[in-house]
């Protein structure tokens, strides 16, 4: 048997049953969530309506319905990603997240990232995040997500690309932190 042909075939078959393996757990995601709403949610062909979830466990699943739309919505990105755009391994990223350089939020059983870091460079990131101090990764990502008055209605990452200095988002950061409690100080302590 020639397995010089059969490699290539091998190999986009092992790609596309990685790929279905990630819709399907995506699916699950969206099931779960809409066990939680109540609401119709399509799933490929299928409309699914299941009832909803109350209490606490209500809430987790929406939170990971909206942790699953944030993905979708290209808030966050893979840490492969990430990793390609500063130059690193996928595996570099986790210690720098254990010392506060950066975060992640866990969806299923993957990383992501904000993709605000794609075009900030890691010494910044790591500045800006050690700023936010306690706070958790998604109030974290608000921060960097949201458009701030006093960054001239601008992302972080857009305020920085248009010339923002990095100690005026530092301290924006801090300010941030400090209102919810979790300031870089009460890390320390």
């Amino acid at each position: 048997m020639d397995t010089s042909s059969t490699t290539p075939a091998l190999l986009r078959r092992v790609a596309e049953l990685e790929a279905t393996v990630g819709r399907l757990s995506e699916d699950l995601v969206l099931l779960r969530s809409a066990f939680d709403a109540g609401a119709p949610k399509r799933t490929g062909a299928r409309t699914v309506r299941v009832p909803a979830a109350a209490g606490l466990a209500g809430a987790v699943l929406r939170g990971e319905a909206a942790r699953v739309q944030w993905v979708r919505d290209g808030l966050l990105v893979r840490g492969e990603q990430l990793a390609q755009a500063w130059g690193l391994t996928r595996q570099a990223l986790a210690p720098a997240a254990a010392r506060g350089e950066i975060f992640a939020l866990k969806i299923g059983n993957r990383l992501y990232y904000p993709r605000a870091f794609l075009g900030t460079d890691r010494q910044g990131v790591a500045r800006i995040c050690a700023a936010l101090g306690r706070l958790d990764s998604t109030e974290k990502l608000m921060f960097w997500a949201r458009e701030h008055g006093a960054l001239g209605g601008r992302s972080v990452a857009a305020a920085l690309e248009g010339g923002a200095s990095l100690p005026q988002v530092e301290r924006l950061a801090d300010a941030w932190a400090r209102e919810r409690g979790a300031a870089r100080d009460a890390a320390a302590a």
